[in-house]
């Protein structure tokens, strides 16, 4: 999801501002003396004169000199100032991070307003020093939980942050222990993290205490006290907490490149940025077609992939397309930075099932439309989060990219993953809805085992899928019940006559494993 959609904070600040008689906005260093002033409308105005000049210029604004205005005993002005503050955290968190040491006052502080800017102030911060914020880490959990949406995303944000910073954290380069004061907290952890016990938060901190890991202690198989395995989130989330970010009016020139996202041989992927008048701070993937692809008759190609993917792109578990552009070709989607299927292989059977029903229910809903995706492998689904300790959803991208790459004469799914008639049409047929239902059971493998189903050097792996079946699933991991065998072995069979007719009937088959292994399970899947 595109990170922070910032339209109702604007409004609110404009609001405000009239409340507060500001009329122009006018010298910075002005403002600052007049924060002092015995006037309180004065003091009030030039606090919201300051807002403005944060959402508009941030870097006009001095953060030493709102050190006393944000804990001011005058509201408006620690309602102004802790605004400016939270513009210029989220646009340059280097010159915010030293009023991090005020933050934990402002996060309690009485005002609602007050504490928003503040947990903005947060998020900003913690996305590249995740360790400054760790005193308000506790904190940081009510506001989740009690706090207005705008206060839920940014809250949220920042927890992933820290979290992930703790998770990795290390002294003097030894493994160390993250205690917590609650189950709740030790679930926002990601998989990976050295050691999460739950039940034993320091008294200095109230909630997160971090030190070496015991002598000899086996770091990898360390338990909380429930007896069980650490994993990343304790059920699926609502579908009202999935969300479909909105289009953004943005050329390529507006984009910040932040960082790699992955390449293909078509495309290559960064995590980007852009600043719109409804989001400051929009957060995409960026798509760009490579250079030595961009014939005419590729990118006619690339740009009637992204017609078709726009047409489905309203599904909960479909990548939302949100802006895209012709000078080089592109195509940015929401953000999404939980890494793809790979990262999330084994995490369980029962979250494990629920990520299989949403792709299934996704490549369901393409056909109905008429969409054919034809290159499902793991790096084609990608992983968003969502608010509390719920479990990431799967989105599915690339859509008709598959068709592109074969006019490009690229292989359109890595070998491991492809279908037999990607590799001999003349003698399994062409690709077509059936070729998704192999797709599904190849990537669904991958999900169950943690394992491609053919592995090995390349000219093998292509013999094995025109000839052999892979290994059956419950003999690479025992936890995977025979039912999901059965399930496989029909959407992988070698030639479509044989697989399941239409990706519902997959989705019937694989409700009746759900029904079996969690009844439970199976009034929140839609």
């Amino acid at each position: 999801m595109g990170r922070f959609d910032s339209e109702e904070r604007d409004v609110r600040r404009y609001e405000d501002g009239e409340r507060a008689n500001v009329y122009s906005v006018r010298d910075v260093s002005d403002l600052l003396v007049s924060l002092d002033a015995d006037d309180p409308k004065r003091r009030a105005s030039a606090a919201w004169a300051l807002a403005e000049v944060a959402a508009n210029a941030p870097e006009r604004v001095p953060v030493p000199d709102l050190t006393q205005a944000i804990t001011h005993d005058d509201q408006w002005v620690r309602r102004g100032a802790t605004w400016a503050l939270a513009e210029v955290a989220q646009s340059n968190p280097t010159d915010a991070k030293p009023a991090m040491k005020h933050v934990p006052e402002l996060v309690e502080d009485g005002d609602p307003l007050v504490r928003e800017n503040a947990v903005v102030t947060v998020a900003g911060v913690a996305e590249t020093y995740p360790r400054s914020a760790e005193p308000v880490f506790g904190s940081l959990f009510s506001l989740r939980d009690e706090g207005s949406g705008t206060v839920r995303r940014y809250a949220t944000e920042a927890i992933r942050h820290i979290s992930n910073a703790l998770s990795g954290a290390t002294l003097d380069g030894q493994p160390v222990v993250i205690s917590v004061s609650d189950p709740e907290t030790a679930a926002v952890f990601p998989v990976g993290a050295n050691v999460v016990q739950s039940g034993r938060g320091g008294p200095e901190t109230g909630t997160v205490r971090i030190e070496r890991a015991s002598e000899g202690e086996d770091v990898s198989t360390t338990r909380s006290e429930s007896g069980d395995a650490f994993r990343s989130g304790t059920g699926p989330p609502s579908p009202e907490d999935i969300e479909s970010p909105q289009p953004l009016p943005v050329e390529y020139g507006d984009f910040e490149t932040l960082r790699p996202a992955g390449r293909s041989p078509l495309v290559v992927a960064h995590h980007a940025r852009a600043a719109t008048t409804r989001e400051q701070h929009a957060m995409t993937t960026l798509f760009t077609l490579r250079p030595d692809h961009r014939t005419q008759s590729i990118i006619d190609s690339f740009f009637d992939a992204i017609d078709r993917w726009e047409v489905i792109h309203d599904h909960d578990h479909v990548l939302t397309v949100r802006a895209r552009g012709s000078a080089p070709p592109w195509v940015a989607t929401e953000f999404t930075g939980g890494g793809t299927l790979d990262d999330h292989v084994v995490a369980g059977l029962e979250p494990s099932l629920w990520f299989a029903h949403g792709l299934v229910r996704t490549v369901s809903h393409a056909h109905a439309l008429g969409v054919i995706h034809g290159g499902l492998c793991p790096p084609a689904v990608r992983f968003t989060r969502t608010f509390g300790s719920t479990w990431p959803v799967p989105k599915v991208g690339d859509w008709g990219f598959a068709e592109v790459m074969a006019d490009a004469r690229l292989s359109p799914v890595p070998p491991g993953y492809a279908a037999p008639e990607h590799l001999e049409p003349e003698s399994f047929g062409g690709i077509d809805h059936s070729t998704d239902v192999y797709g599904l059971g190849a990537v669904l493998y991958t999900l169950f085992t943690g394992s491609t189903p053919f592995v090995g050097d390349s000219h093998f792996v292509v013999k094995q899928v025109t000839t052999d079946a892979p290994p059956t699933p419950s003999d690479v991991n025992s936890d995977v019940p025979p039912e999901i065998d059965d399930c496989l072995r029909r959407a992988m069979a070698k030639r479509k006559s044989d697989r399941y007719e239409t990706i519902e009937d997959l989705r019937v088959a694989l409700e009746r494993v759900i029904e079996t292994q969690y009844p439970e399970l199976m009034g929140r899947i839609y």
